[in-house]
């Protein structure tokens, strides 16, 4: 099915993603991006078995991965520093937390080797059913497939009209990289919960640590800019050496949830945060928008466009809910849980973690394979 064009609105990490996939099966794809230069925005990407081998099969991830530290557990501690759940990582189980600028490089030069255009300052504002997109200059593109990968507040998907939900949570985030220091653990990732805050701390690679601190959007102490380091001090004490080396962040008061009745419209299809958007509570919004985009890649590769949209969404819509799902009841239990119930929060969240279903459910974006509509069995 080459020789087909395809326009992507976004050069994000689904969109870069799509392009190279596309591009090394034959098609002609340009990716539109509004800013005025390639970058990412955001410090640390957590990279579970389903993005570690999207990047393997579109061929980056010895670039991407070349400096990261894998995890060998995932430790959730609360405000006692008593151990809640522990997650185990394997060889066929992989976790890591990659520098976002690291890997969203190597899929720019990745999709540029395999022949993508890609147009900077090229600002996407609408699209219709017939394959045509609009710039905010008014130049136009045809194509035989436009895909809106812009993200949460997609613009294309907007123009469409397809009848959708986009909900506000009251949970936000601040996120950085650190530099490391001897004392840090290696190959251990943690969660620390406090109340309604927490904190995670991974190794990223051999120079940095990756941190995200996380609290209800009305938590103005704790979300603050610059970070009120003295408030996040009195909720987690013995974190003092993480919390004293935090400088540079991202903060992002409020996340959102994006669900669809569809993910295309005619001839034009919608991927990643634009139509299915999450909270970060799972780390895997963008592991699900880049499994998609190879999927949508390997559909369009053997069947016509109809039946790959079709084919694409059937496959990967269930994943997507569920972690939506997921994500949506984690972060529950972290920012919206009964304060005076506080005090039994850890045992009920260590009983919930410990039964065999529910583990299977978190993780089924982690075990998804493009191609074949299973999951690992992630043992």
């Amino acid at each position: 099915m080459g020789n087909k064009k395809i326009i992507i609105s976004g050069a994000g990490l689904s969109g870069l993603t799509l392009g190279t996939a596309l591009a090394q099966r034959g098609f002609e794809v340009q990716i539109l991006e509004r800013s005025s230069e390639l970058r990412e925005i955001g410090a640390g990407l957590y990279t579970w078995e389903n993005g570690l081998k999207v990047l393997e099969e579109i061929g980056v991830y010895e670039e991407a991965c070349a400096n990261v530290e894998f995890i060998t557990k995932l430790d959730m501690i609360d405000e006692k520093q008593e151990l809640i759940h522990s997650t185990p990582f394997t060889q066929t189980n992989r976790f890591c937390i990659i520098p976002r600028k690291d890997v969203h490089g190597a899929l720019a030069r990745a999709a540029i080797s395999a022949g993508v255009q890609i147009e900077t300052s090229a600002c996407a504002v609408s699209a219709d059913c017939s394959g045509t997109v609009t710039l905010d200059n008014g130049k136009t593109y045809s194509a035989d497939l436009v895909v809106g990968a812009d993200g949460i507040y997609s613009n294309i998907r907007n123009s469409l009209n397809i009848p959708h939900t986009f909900e506000k949570v009251n949970n936000g985030a601040v996120r950085a990289l650190i530099p490391r220091t001897e004392e840090d653990k290696k190959g251990i990732a943690e969660e620390h919960w406090s109340a309604f805050r927490r904190i995670g701390i991974s190794p990223s690679t051999e120079q940095f640590m990756y941190v995200y601190l996380t609290a209800s959007s009305t938590d103005e102490e704790g979300l603050s800019d610059p970070l009120n380091k003295k408030a996040w001090l009195s909720s987690f004490p013995h974190l003092e050496s993480i919390i004293e080396r935090i400088e540079h962040t991202r903060l992002d008061r409020y996340f959102y949830y994006v669900f669809l009745q569809s993910w295309s419209k005619g001839r034009v299809a919608l991927l990643g945060d634009a139509a299915h958007g999450m909270e970060p509570n799972l780390g895997q919004g963008a592991g699900v928008s880049i499994t998609s985009a190879l999927e949508l890649a390997k559909q369009l590769e053997k069947n016509d466009i109809d039946t790959a949209l079709k084919g694409w969404e059937t496959l990967m819509r269930p994943t997507a809910e569920k972690t939506q799902l997921w994500s949506k009841i984690y972060g529950s239990a972290a920012a919206n849980w009964p304060k005076e119930l506080l005090g039994i929060r850890s045992e009920v969240i260590r009983k919930t973690l410990g039964s065999e279903n529910v583990d299977l459910m978190i993780s089924t974006a982690a075990r998804h394979v493009t191609g074949a509509g299973d999951v690992l069995s992630l043992t």
